[in-house]
């Protein structure tokens, strides 16, 4: 048993171990040290009230906990007296003695010792020291915002104090669950940009950065170990490394909510490294997907809204799992190529693009929060992407009414498409070649009436789907790309939803979020110049698209969700 709670204190609170046990050995010399050190900057004139040791045969408290940000540890019993040291929410002290408003504490990790006033100090002694009083403090502190170090303190003072049936049961995992929540709380606290940039409130930026990396480096002693990425514009994000919650899956014990939540922080895709290569990145999705497989979403206690939490996640997932796939089997051949490999790689993506729309359609709307819509959003706009991938793929070598559609590998990761006359001489010079980097679905390609336009799906990126256009000009057959919206790569996608008769019109549908902003839009497109002739965020109020719409698209999409 105490084998077990070693190894929990030393992987989750090895530093609060240190800070918590009772130095015997030396307090006579540290008391000693601190008393001298405090002593010697008091006015000698000035009566001094005696100071009440703490002896180690005594039921007073031994250990305290810092319960106010930015107290400072001073060298008398004085709030006029130098500050020794500030300190932070959460900090381990070790009592050495008391006056009537302070404690004489020492701090074994800057080595120094001083004195705090009682009302900034948590007194870890007696009922206030069992692991139940702990657990229901803990409760308490986790609902505070900006209080996640103290929560992080008392976490693992449960942890020390526990014993091995406590951590390995169900509150045990409430702890560990608590642990995990607070740090990633706390990492995201520091990794928000602050929106303006004025006199005053350059001021409480300061304070807030000020705080938030004390409380991060309360955190680093008691064992948590945060990620730095870097993200666009020099931005960086700072993430939990999650080791609490990778406990908590492993626990019997586990409420299914826990699980859950647990699941989600560890697959946070905003959280992958953005430099990682190819490889890297199918296998971190990999195992991304396997940590969310072991949430049971069959099991009745799980709340709908955390089932549909991690329904969209999956549904990202296993979008992101087509997409390189995919990407794959273009390197090595053509999608649809009678190449083992190339083949094995597609029936791949296919599978893991079923699986993502298949969490998808699990989702129920009804249940999803505010807080949840933009998720589900995004979990449509990876799985509209590559919704085609879960078709079977459209052959090398299409007819298409006058012209034949041909697709061929370029360069490694390059796709050429090349537009014949149907029954034209072998040899003859083609109407169209174009070649781009990129998915091109070789099944979504769609021809209008009239036979002078063409409709493709063209995945560059993950998460991000264009629509080609090859029309007939005067000049012959070129083409052209309609983005999502007119911004950095983001997530987004633009898709054929239908021709309008007379060849000069059709209709398409976009959803992006790029740059900060999330647009939808259901719109009627000129051939001719490509210019947006009306648009409207619902479907309904579009008169073109009620008489005009593709079934096929009607049927498949999830833009109509």
């Amino acid at each position: 048993m105490c084998r077990l709670k070693l190894v929990m204190a030393a992987a989750i609170a090895a530093v609060a171990v240190q800070l918590l046990c009772v130095h015997s050995a030396d307090a006579a010399t540290l008391t000693a040290t601190a008393t001298a050190t405090a002593t010697a900057t008091v006015d000698d004139a000035a009566p001094k009230p005696p100071i009440k040791r703490v002896s180690p045969d005594d039921a007073a408290p031994r250990t305290a906990l810092v319960v106010q940000d930015n107290v400072a540890m001073r060298a008398a019993a004085k709030d006029s007296s130098p500050a020794q040291a500030q300190l932070w929410r959460g900090e381990a002290l070790e009592i050495r003695g008391e006056r009537p408003d302070h404690f004489q504490v020492y701090d074994y990790r800057r080595e120094r010792g001083g004195f705090v006033r009682k009302t900034a100090l948590l007194p870890l002694n007696g009922p206030a020291a069992q692991p139940d009083a702990l657990l229901a403090a803990l409760r308490v502190v986790r609902q505070q915002p900006g209080a996640e170090s103290l929560g992080l303190g008392l976490a693992a003072a449960y942890v020390q104090a526990a014993s091995a049936a406590q951590m390995n049961g169900v509150d045990g995992a409430e702890v560990l669950d608590a642990m995990g929540t607070l740090a990633e709380r706390l990492a995201d606290r520091a990794s928000r940009t602050p929106a303006r940039a004025d006199g005053v409130a350059t001021v409480a930026l300061s304070a807030a950065e000020t705080q938030v990396a004390a409380q991060l480096d309360v955190a680093a002693r008691y064992g948590l170990r945060f990620r730095t990425l870097e993200r666009e514009a020099g931005a960086m994000q700072l993430c939990y490394d999650g080791e609490a919650f990778r406990r908590v899956l492993a626990m019997p014990a586990s409420m299914p909510e826990q699980k859950a939540r647990a699941a989600l922080a560890l697959t946070r895709a905003d959280c992958l490294d953005p430099v990682a290569t190819p490889p890297q990145r199918e296998q971190m999705d990999q195992w991304r997907a396997d940590v969310l497989d072991k949430v049971d979403l069959r099991d009745p206690a799980l709340a709908t809204h955390w089932r549909n939490r991690v329904l969209m996640r999956q549904s990202g997932v296993w979008s992101s799992l087509a997409f390189i796939r995919a990407r794959r089997a273009s390197v090595a051949g053509v999608t649809g190529a009678a190449v083992s490999p190339t083949t094995l790689q597609v029936d791949a993506s296919s599978a893991a693009s079923r699986r993502a729309l298949e969490a998808f359609a699990r989702v129920v709307p009804a249940e999803l929060s505010d807080d949840d819509q933009p998720t589900y959003n995004d979990a449509a706009m990876r799985g509209n992407a590559m919704r085609w991938a879960a078709l079977p793929a459209g052959a090398p070598e299409q007819t298409l009414g006058p012209v034949k559609l041909s697709v061929a590998a370029g360069q490694p990761g390059e796709t050429c498409l090349t537009l014949t006359m149907n029954g034209a001489k072998e040899g003859s010079a083609p109407l169209l070649r174009h070649c781009a980097w990129g998915l091109v679905m070789t099944a979504s390609a769609r021809i209008n009436r009239e036979g002078t336009a063409i409709a493709i799906a063209s995945v560059p990126a993950d998460g991000w789907r264009e629509l080609w256009l090859l029309r007939r000009t005067a000049q012959g057959w070129k083409v052209s790309v309609l983005p999502p919206v007119a911004a950095q790569p983001g997530l987004g996608y633009a898709e054929f939803a239908g021709w309008v008769p007379g060849g000069k019109e059709l209709l398409v549908a976009r959803e992006s979020r790029a740059e900060g902003r999330y647009k939808r839009s259901y719109e009627l497109v000129d051939l001719d110049t490509l210019e947006t002739k009306r648009q409207a965020g619902d479907v309904t109020m579009l008169g073109a698209f009620q008489r005009w719409q593709a079934a096929d698209w009607k049927g498949a999409t999830l833009s109509l969700r």
